[in-house]
Order: structure tokens, then C-alpha cells, then sequence
């Protein structure tokens, strides 16, 4: 570590330790701040290398933040300003969620449609470098930064997955980042109807309910509504889409932190949607952030729909951006969230098998849902009434993804059958791949260990070519084990008490 870095900690330590003692006695706050502005000037005096005592203490005061929660953060007026442009939703990037977890910046989701999405980047994996440049212990917004850029341009970005030993190189391409709030929804099976939700931004409410009505005309009597890879936005719409499925007057999420002007309390205001009668299942894995908990936790708490899946990210506190003087800014985490039945969906723990085990450990962390008395669990992220993890893909497909080989081949395919309405993968495509792969240098052997997954992709990347979205997501649909298992619950169902006493049931085993 060098010099400037153990000088940058130690006063943001000096501050942090201020801020404590403030609450004890006033001479520990007097010896401190007569410390930090001691340690300040020996600095300048003394340290090897000029330095800008200005500069020393906007670190400080950033190391102070940044030791709070991996939320709360000192803006320069640079960052301010950027914090401002941002929020208009579209951006020269590749179309990731990103967040600080100690010394790395982990991948929290990627858009849907977005570079990052079809290249296979995945919620959880860690960005080593961006650019051929390491990002270990760098500021989150400096690697944001480093990611952003010119639409058209090319970025490089290496990651490390977890349960891999080798790093994964992506390029991509950047573009302006617009996420589209619903790329799909479709009757799925009989009078299933399924919806992809991505991101609650301003006006996202409303066509979940467009959608919704849309699915109903097509006879749809039970619904899927899936927020993986969700991460979240604003807080407001989060209200209006709980609203849709929950009885006016039902409590979705309130708020609390030091203040009382922290808390505050969100109901549903207007008669739902769907009735009560139609049975739901919502879809949530750890790219489920924020918002996206916030409905999830809502319909669980009032045992309104059963959630499938794997436990979520766990975002589950309130920033606000409070002014400072020469447009400097502090984004301070100011309160949690809170489901129905008092849940804090904040994470608390590291993993998500850590989270699983501590909720069901802990029984101070144990709750209760508003209808049925089920037991539910706090203590970081969204526990699914059902965990279904979506397994893997094996190091070679992922390697395969990554570096486009299935785009591709598809893309060759389609050129030699260039009035292809649909496509089912069959042996002879397969060998054709084969074929490739091997001239694209890859070891069959090893292709050939997963055939059944190389042929899945084969499947959705030549149906993508061929049909755009709709025809990715009806064979994407088609091989995810985690909407396979909502299909078969709901295809047992006709009420939304079917849907749980058959949840019951299957307990009670």
C-alpha cells in the first residue's frame, strides 16, 4: 500500500472516530480535531512529496463515507454533476449494475438487451479490469467511469466468476444504454401468462398494467412476473406495481432511520389490477435489487403471491443527495426499508447461502405474513417461498458466450438459410457447430462433455437471429428451470388459495 494511501486512512479514520466520540464527551472531540488538523499540517511539512492539504481532506472526508455503507458517498463537484446527468436513463455504457463490496466492484445485474447482458455477464461476477487496467481497490465511480464512454467505442472488461479459477475476457461494444420495462410477455402454458419486468423507472406501472390487461384478453388466469436481474429505480412506481396486485389500503413498504423525517409510509390507494382470486408467482435471484424487493417482500408479506427462485440482493436502504457548499454533495444512506410485516431487506451477510442459513437460524430474524401466518425471514434480501437456483453454465459455455461463438454461428447460419422462419435445434446443426468451434480453435472433447447446454444456446442464438427478442425468450423460457418449476405449480392451481395450500403441502411432506 503506498504512503498516500495509509495517510488517505488513517484521517478518514481520524474523521469516522470524530463522528463516535461526538456522542461521548466533548474533550475527546476537541483532542481529535486538534489531531486531524495537527496531522494535516506535519503532513505538509514533513511528507516527502507536496501535497495539497485541500486534497488530503476531500479524501478524508470520502474514506469517512465510504466507511459507513457501501451507499453513502462524498461527490466532488464532478460527481454531483454526473449523479444529475444520470439520471435521464440513457448513457454511452454496456448496460451493468455495479457496487462496491470491500475492495471489488461486483456486477449486481446486467439490462436486458444491453452489450454486458448478451455477452453473459452475470450478476456476481467481480470486474478485475476494465481496459487492461486493474480496478481491485478503486473507487466504484472511477471504474464506472473507465466502463462509460462513446457509443461505438470498445471497452475491455475481465472479470473473475465465482466458482472459477480463470478470468473471463469480454469486449463489448458500448451503446446508449435504454432499457426497454417489458422486452417480453407472452402466454407461456394454457392460461399462464409470463412477464419480464426490468427496471421501474417513471412510468413502468403503467405498462405492467398494459401488459397485464393485454395478457388477459389472450385468456391469461395466472400470472408470472419476473424481476430477476431487476435493479430496482424509483421507490414511487415500486408502489404503484405492488398496487396492482394488493387490496386498496394494504400496507406495501414504510421507511424508518434516526429522524423522524425518515419515516414514512406507503399504501396501496387505489383497487388492484388483478383480483384477489388470480394466483401469481414472482420470480426473484440475487440481480433482484432495491424496488424489485420491495414488491417481492409485499406480496409475500400479505401471502398475495408465491415467490420462486434464488434469495435477492439484499438493497434495502433509502440515499438521499443532501447539498453542500461549491456544489459538493453527500448521498447519505438516511433509512431502511421495511416490508408489511416489519422485514428489513437490507443485507446483512455476505452470501447468499450465509443469508439462507442465518434466516433460518436466527429467531429474532423470524416473521410472520399478514394473511396466513406463514412464517418468513429477514436479514438481508427477499428468502423465496421456493429456492430454485438456475444452474451454471459450464466454464466452456461460458467461455464460448463470452467470446460471441454462438452469435456468430448463428449469424453464419442465417446467411445460409436466409428465409428461415423458425429453427429446432437438431443433430445436424449441432455437427455444424462442431465444425466451427474446431476451426475457431476450441477443444471438442470438452464441448462435448456438455452437449446438452451447447445445444440449448445453439437453439435460443439461432431463434434470436432469426426471430429478434420474441424468439430468444421462447427458447430461453423454455430451457430455465426456475420458470419451469412456476409453470408447474400454477398448472395445478386456479386460486391463489390453491397456490398456497398446495405450497403447504408440499412442506408438510
Amino acid at each position: 500500500m503506498k504512503i498516500r494511501n495509509i495517510i488517505f486512512l488513517l484521517l478518514s479514520m481520524i474523521l469516522g472516530i470524530t463522528i463516535g466520540y461526538a456522542l461521548q464527551t466533548s474533550k475527546n472531540l476537541k483532542t481529535l480535531q486538534d489531531i486531524y488538523n495537527e496531522t494535516i499540517r506535519i503532513i505538509q511539512d514533513n511528507y516527502v512529496e507536496e501535497e495539497d492539504p485541500a486534497d488530503l481532506i476531500e479524501q478524508s472526508i470520502k474514506g469517512m463515507l465510504e466507511s459507513l455503507d457501501p451507499y453513502s458517498e462524498f461527490l466532488t463537484p464532478e460527481d454531483f454533476e454526473k449523479l444529475r446527468s444520470s439520471t435521464s436513463g440513457k448513457y454511452g455504457g454496456v448496460g451493468m449494475e455495479v457496487r462496491k463490496q470491500g475492495s471489488n466492484v461486483v456486477v449486481v445485474s446486467t439490462f436486458e438487451g444491453t452489450p454486458a447482458y448478451k455477452a453473459g455477464i452475470k450478476p456476481g461476477d467481480i470486474i478485475v479490469k476494465v481496459n487492461d487496467t486493474s480496478v481491485t481497490g478503486m473507487d466504484l465511480e472511477d471504474v464506472v467511469n473507465k466502463i462509460k464512454g462513446e457509443p461505438g467505442t470498445k471497452v475491455k472488461i475481465t472479470i473473475l466468476r465465482p466458482g472459477f479459477t480463470e478470468f473471463l475476457n469480454f469486449e463489448l461494444i458500448r451503446e446508449i444504454i435504454n432499457v426497454p420495462v417489458i422486452p417480453y410477455f407472452s402466454i407461456l402454458k394454457g392460461d399462464i401468462g409470463y412477464i419480464k419486468f426490468s427496471q421501474f423507472s417513471q412510468g413502468s406501472s403503467d405498462k405492467l398494467k398494459d401488459a397485464i390487461d393485454s395478457l388477459k384478453q389472450l385468456g391469461a388466469k395466472k400470472f408470472i412476473l419476473d424481476l430477476r436481474g431487476n435493479p430496482g429505480g424509483l421507490l414511487y412506481e415500486a408502489v404503484r406495481v405492488a398496487n396492482l396486485f394488493l387490496e386498496k389500503n394494504s400496507m406495501i413498504v414504510f421507511t424508518k432511520g434516526r429522524s423522524i423525517d425518515s419515516e414514512e409510509y406507503f399504501r396501496a390507494t387505489s383497487d388492484p389490477e388483478l383480483e384477489f382470486s388470480v394466483p401469481i408467482v414472482v420470480l426473484i435471484d440475487y440481480g433482484s435489487a432495491s424496488a424489485s424487493e420491495v414488491v417481492a417482500g409485499a406480496l409475500q408479506d400479505w401471502d398475495r403471491a408465491l415467490i420462486i427462485g434464488d434469495t435477492s440482493f439484499g438493497k434495502g436502504s433509502v440515499q438521499r443527495v443532501i447539498p453542500l457548499k461549491d456544489n459538493y454533495a453527500i448521498k447519505l444512506t438516511t433509512s431502511r426499508y421495511y416490508t408489511p410485516s416489519g422485514r428489513s431487506i437490507d443485507r446483512t451477510t455476505k452470501t447468499l447461502k450465509e443469508r439462507r442459513d442465518k434466516s433460518k437460524k436466527e429467531t429474532n430474524l423470524l416473521f410472520f405474513t399478514k394473511r396466513l401466518n406463514r412464517k418468513v425471514y429477514s436479514g438481508g434480501g427477499i428468502v423465496p417461498d421456493i429456492v430454485v437456483e438456475n444452474q451454471p453454465e459450464p466454464p466452456i459455455v461460458v467461455k464460448m458466450i463470452s467470446e460471441g461463438l454462438f452469435i456468430e454461428f448463428a449469424s453464419e447460419w442465417k446467411k445460409r438459410n436466409p428465409n428461415a422462419k423458425t429453427f429446432e435445434i437438431d443433430d445436424k446443426t449441432y455437427e455444424e457447430f462442431l465444425n466451427f468451434a474446431k476451426n475457431k480453435g476450441y477443444n471438442l472433447k470438452e464441448i462435448e462433455l456438455v452437449k446438452d447446454k451447447v445445444m440449448n444456446n445453439i437453439d435460443i442464438s439461432i431463434s434470436e437471429i432469426i426471430q429478434g427478442s420474441k424468439g430468444k425468450y421462447q427458447k430461453f423460457l423454455k430451457y430455465d428451470e426456475v420458470v419451469n418449476k412456476a409453470i408447474e405449480i400454477l398448472s395445478k392451481v386456479k386460486t391463489t388459495d390453491d397456490l398456497f395450500n398446495l405450497l403447504k403441502a408440499q412442506k408438510e411432506k
